[in-house]
C-alpha cells in the first residue's frame, strides 16, 4: 500500500523502542540524547532543541543537539535570544490550546518566514532552512516540547503529520526525563554549596550531574548508587519521587502518562524492594536510604 503509512509504522515503532530503553535510563543526560537521536531519525532532521521550561528572550535552558547528542556551543547570544522568543511557535501556542505539530513554513508562509529575523538568526547560527515545532499535548502553563531543524530542505504535511504520531510517546518521555532530573536535583540540594554568581540553574532543564565547581555530585551518586544497589528501575524513581510529593495515583498516571493500575503496579514493587507496605512507610524508608531528601512528604 503506501509507501507514506509504512514509514510512519516505522517511526512509531522506533519512538515505541525509544520508550521501552527510557524506562531503564537513569541518567537524564544519557535520556535526552536518546530522544533527540530518534527524533532526529524519525523526522529527517539535522539538529534539535529540547524546550523543557519557560523561555523568554534573555533567559532559558537552550542546548542544540545533533545526531549522537553532540552540543552546538557556539551559538551566539543573539542568536539564542530570537530562538527563545519562540517565533512563530509562541504566538501559535502560547494563546491557544492548539498542540498541533506544524513547521515555521507552514504557520506563517514561506515568505513570511524567510523574512523574518528568526529564520535569518537560524540560516546564520545553525545553518538551517526550516524548523519544525512539536508541542507537547500537556496541560500546562508553559509549552513544553521540541524544535527540530533541517539544513537542506523543508518540513512537509507528511512530516508534521508523523510527529503527531510520535507526540503522545515524547510526552511520556519528556515527563520521565523530568522527574529524573527533580530527583538528581532533590539529592544535589542536600549537599550542594552556594555558587558565586550563579550561573545557568538545572530546574525544568538538563542536569549535568556535576556538583559545584564541576565535581561529581555526591549526594546524586550516592542515591544513583543506592538505586541500583536496591534494583530500582529509572520508572520506579519517578514514582516514587511522586510518592514523595504526596501525589495520589491517579495524579501520578497524569503525570506519567500511564494508568492507575501500572502505577499501584510500582508501587507494589516498591514495596518489596523497599521492604515497606504502605507509602508513608515508603516515603521514610526512600528518605533513610538517601533515595529522598528528608522531611519531603
Amino acid at each position: 500500500m503506501s509507501s507514506g503509512s509504512e514509514v510512519c509504522s516505522r517511526s512509531l515503532r522506533r519512538m515505541t523502542d525509544l520508550a521501552i530503553a527510557a524506562l531503564h535510563e537513569r541518567d537524564p543526560e544519557r535520556l535526552s540524547g536518546l530522544i533527540h537521536d530518534e527524533l532526529l531519525q524519525v523526522l529527517g532532521g539535522d539538529l534539535g532543541v529540547h524546550k523543557a521550561g519557560d523561555w523568554d528572550e534573555t533567559a532559558g535552558w537552550l542546548r542544540v543537539r545533533a545526531m549522537g547528542g553532540t552540543r552546538l556551543w557556539e551559538v551566539d547570544e543573539e542568536s539564542l535570544r530570537v530562538i527563545r522568543r519562540g517565533y512563530p511557535f509562541a504566538g501559535r501556542y502560547g494563546a491557544s490550546k492548539d498542540r498541533t505539530p506544524a513547521a515555521a513554513r507552514q504557520i506563517v508562509g514561506v515568505r513570511g518566514w524567510e523574512r523574518s529575523e528568526t529564520a535569518r538568526h537560524t540560516r546564520r547560527a545553525l545553518g538551517a532552512r526550516d524548523v519544525l515545532g512539536i508541542p507537547l499535548p500537556t496541560p500546562a502553563p508553559v509549552v513544553r516540547g521540541y524544535l527540530v531543524y533541517r539544513t537542506d530542505a523543508d518540513f512537509s504535511s507528511r512530516d508534521a503529520a508523523r510527529a503527531r504520531q510520535v507526540q503522545p510517546l515524547l510526552s511520556g518521555l519528556d515527563s520521565h526525563f523530568d522527574l529524573l532530573c527533580r530527583w538528581r536535583a532533590l539529592n544535589r540540594a542536600r549537599t550542594a554549596e552556594p555558587r558565586a554568581g550563579g550561573g545557568a540553574g538545572t530546574a525544568g532543564g538538563e542536569d549535568s550531574g556535576e556538583g559545584p565547581g564541576g565535581r561529581p555530585d555526591t549526594a546524586a551518586a550516592r542515591a544513583a548508587e543506592r538505586a541500583a544497589d536496591l534494583r530500582l528501575t529509572p520508572r520506579e524513581i519517578t514514582v516514587l519521587t511522586l510518592l514523595g510529593e504526596a501525589l495520589p495515583a491517579a495524579a501520578i498516571g497524569r503525570r506519567l502518562g500511564i494508568s492507575v493500575r501500572t502505577v499501584h503496579k510500582h508501587v507494589e514493587s516498591l514495596y518489596r524492594k523497599l521492604g515497606t507496605n504502605d507509602r508513608l512507610a515508603t516515603v521514610l524508608r526512600a528518605q533513610r536510604e538517601g533515595l529522598l531528601p528528608p522531611g519531603r512528604r
